[in-house]
């Protein structure tokens, strides 16, 4: 039998064996358990961190344990039935040790392991160069032990217990067995099938019990141990040792910390995977603002009393000749000397004004309409160069105008684009709604319970580039807090994107929307400045 793995694997898959190819394939593995390891890691190695549909493992190991390779039901019928290719796919979990997926210590005569060779319980199924370099190669097998990822690598491990895991490094863990690890420092992404329910993640703050999931990980800072729920439903125990503990469940899009003996909610973090391993940037001098954002702009992060301006671009759209956009030189704070004004609108004299909770936005004379005639009505311009991590926000007043007529097929809002790509969306999506938003990846448009009444609104978004979320607040309460904002959505993403634009449509009459008072900046309170 030629030991071409992967050809066998490749011609399972496509239902491309005869009968006699498939005799000989499992008279094969059934007569030299040595072969049968070998397959089991190649099939491993060919199955990836995300493979779902897998057969389950324990109903074939039960009756193959009984009756090894001799099934009842007549070969022929076997090779016909409508699982068996998936099946096939699967001879390997039959023919390895029936410990891999049950737990138990004994295997088939047939199947034993070698004496002194220790039982792999994973399989590396993907690695990058780092990781390759330091001997973390795809194929190999793991016993149990301790495993160091190399900082920045990407390591997959599919465990003989049916789980599939991605790793990012830096990280340290410990693979106690085929059903359990110990994870010290790292991210950590965890999927466990059906059959795999009961995979244990453990750390110094407690543990984690798959119930048939995918969740993010992430251990090994002052933080504690964090546990996003990407989708289905985990157990949590607040100590890896005691077992008299009850557990708290954590369901889809929930997400929360394991420390000095409690649980407690954080924020829920979909790209937890790929969030620094501490997403708290440093602040050396206490600031508000992260050394990484200091150095960028040219301040001392060791010194409270040197900082970068926080206001780092302000459109008041004063100062520009009343009438048409045609290639207006910019006169916007913060942006490129050589910045324009471009696209179908108008710079107007009389300015928006806003005011909340008895305060009262600084605003100044002067605003931009588009026209909002069929597609005709952008501004654009280049940005400001922003922080590359860290939090900055974009506030804006809207006001858009009510037409004498019911215009069909209209639009009007603030939108950053990267390119002539369309990145994000904020403001009136159609006619006779609320004002909504979409991100490049949403499936579909957000609503929320703001009108469009022709009334001025504040809007506020905060684009966090190290932790990966963007959030929208409509009309915040002006001289609160951040977390006092009423926050509209929130996306588990960021944009990517070099201008602005404010564009209205409609394939009727003309609907105009006003902008004024376009700020970015680092801080909360920067874009929001108030009269006093």
């Amino acid at each position: 039998m030629a030991h071409d793995w992967q050809n066998w694997i490749d011609r399972l898959k496509s239902r491309d064996l005869t009968q006699e190819e498939l005799r000989e394939f499992e008279d094969a593995l059934r007569e030299d358990p040595a072969l049968a390891d070998e397959y089991l890691d190649a099939l491993l190695t060919d199955t990836s961190l995300e493979a779902e549909g897998l057969p389950d493992p324990r109903a074939w190991m039960r009756s193959m344990v009984a009756s090894p390779l001799s099934s009842p039901i007549p070969r022929r019928a076997y090779y016909r039935s409508p699982g068996f290719w998936a099946a096939a796919a699967a001879v390997v979990l039959i023919m390895g040790a029936a410990g891999f997926f049950t737990g138990r210590s004994s295997v088939h005569p047939k199947v034993a392991m070698t004496p002194g060779k220790p039982e792999p319980v994973a399989t590396i199924t993907d690695a990058d160069d780092a990781a390759a370099a330091v001997g973390l190669k795809i194929g190999a097998p793991l016993d149990k032990g301790t495993l160091v990822i190399p900082d920045q690598s990407k390591v997959g491990i599919a465990m003989r217990s049916g789980a599939r895991l991605e790793i990012r490094g830096p990280a340290n863990l410990e693979l106690e067995n085929s059903e359990r690890i110990r994870l010290d420092k790292g991210r950590l992404s965890t999927y466990a099938p059906e059959y795999a329910h009961g995979f244990t993640v453990v750390t110094n703050d407690g543990r984690v019990v798959d119930l048939g999931t995918r969740f993010i990980t992430s251990a090994g800072t002052k933080l504690g141990t964090e546990v996003h729920v990407l989708d289905g439903l985990v157990e949590t125990y607040s100590s890896p040792f005691r077992n008299d503990l009850k557990p708290q469940d954590l369901k889809k899009t929930e997400a929360a910390i394991l420390k000095d003996g409690k649980m407690t909610s954080t924020d829920y973090l979909a790209r937890r995977f790929d969030v620094p391993l501490d997403p708290n940037l440093p602040d050396s001098d206490g600031d508000g603002i992260p050394d990484a954002t200091e150095v960028q702009y040219g301040s001392d992060p060791y010194d409270s009393a040197s900082q970068p301006v926080l206001l780092r671009m302000e459109e008041s759209f004063r100062n520009y000749p009343i009438g048409p956009i045609a290639r207006v030189k910019a006169t916007t704070v913060g942006v490129e000397p050589a910045a324009l004004w471009e696209g179908g609108g108008s710079f107007v004299s009389k300015g928006l004004t806003y005011e909340n909770h008895g305060r009262t936005l600084i605003t100044s004379n002067g605003s931009v309409r588009t026209l909002g005639e069929a597609n005709v009505g952008s501004t654009l311009f280049p940005l400001t160069r922003l922080p590359a991590n860290g939090v900055f926000y974009i506030s804006y007043l809207m006001q858009i105008e009510q037409p004498a007529t019911s215009p069909k097929s209209t639009f009007g809002g603030f939108l950053l684009y990267n390119g002539d790509k369309e990145e994000l969306f904020v403001g009136d999506l159609s006619t006779g709604g609320n004002m909504g938003s979409r991100f490049r990846t949403s499936v579909s448009e957000e609503h929320g319970k703001i009108p469009v009444d022709g009334a001025t609104h504040l809007f506020v978004i905060r684009i966090d580039r190290t932790k990966l979320v963007t959030d929208i607040y409509v009309d915040p309460p002006l001289g609160e807090p951040e977390n006092a904002g009423n926050r509209f959505i929130r996306y588990q993403d960021v944009p990517v994107f070099d201008r602005i634009s404010m564009r209205s449509a409609s394939s009727g009459a003309q609907y105009p929307v006003n902008f004024d008072e376009i700020r970015i900046g680092l801080t909360w309170d920067s874009v929001l400045p108030l009269e006093k």
